[in-house]
């Protein structure tokens, strides 16, 4: 079997042929090279580069979208296992690492979208927005890559939430009830952490 292209048809198997039978290196490399691809599209259009060449740009874009990627594929791995366990699974977090690797699968395959952005725009791509819907793309490649992106995913999702189903053995109804504890939770402290630094401003 080839997660690759399994992971279409097949998600459940393909996330239980991972767990049976890869090493973490697998999900590893999964994680790293999607982040490396998402990258692109997650820092286009911000500004946040501006007067910086194309090649410094991509450098500091795939370095820390790599560490971020990672960093936060461990959280989420501490995650879902520990709320799992809450809402009745029995998961372990070797096991959830495996498996949340193949949810990283499907953004793999939008690598094509990044190249040919930056074939098309270049540096531009980084710069601060001055087209009319708040990006430096043209309207009809900002809304094919926008669709794209939003339907890949959806479909990570749903795959993420077999993952932690099948990990804790439960649904995967279940598995998305803990994902979604988790973003709450994750919201929550956002929401406090920044109540606390605009008291702190006010206070000065």
């Amino acid at each position: 079997m080839n997660p690759l292209f399994s992971i279409w048809t097949q998600p459940s198997t393909t996330i239980r042929y991972i767990v049976d039978h890869k090493s973490m290196m697998y999900p590893f490399m999964l994680i790293s090279i999607s982040a490396l691809i998402n990258s692109i599209m997650e820092f286009a259009d911000l500004g946040l580069f501006n007067g910086l060449s194309l090649f410094t740009t991509l450098v500091v874009v795939l370095f820390s979208s790599l560490l971020s990627g990672l960093a936060g594929w461990g959280v989420v791995i501490v995650a879902y296992t520990w709320i799992g366990k809450l809402l009745g699974g029995t998961g372990t977090m070797r096991k959830m690492g495996l498996a949340t690797g193949a949810s990283a699968i499907p953004m793999i395959w939008t690598a094509p979208i990044g190249v040919i952005a930056i074939s098309l725009y270049g540096q531009q791509l980084f710069a601060t927005p001055t087209g009319p819907l708040g990006t430096n793309m043209s309207v009809g490649f900002f809304f094919f890559q926008t669709w794209i992106m939003l339907a890949i995913s959806i479909f990570g999702l749903v795959v993420e939430s077999k993952a932690i189903g099948i990990v804790h053995n439960f649904s995967a109804w279940r598995g998305f009830g803990t994902m979604m504890l988790f973003m709450c939770f994750i919201v929550v402290i956002s929401i406090i952490i920044l109540g606390s630094i605009f008291s702190i401003l006010l206070a000065m």
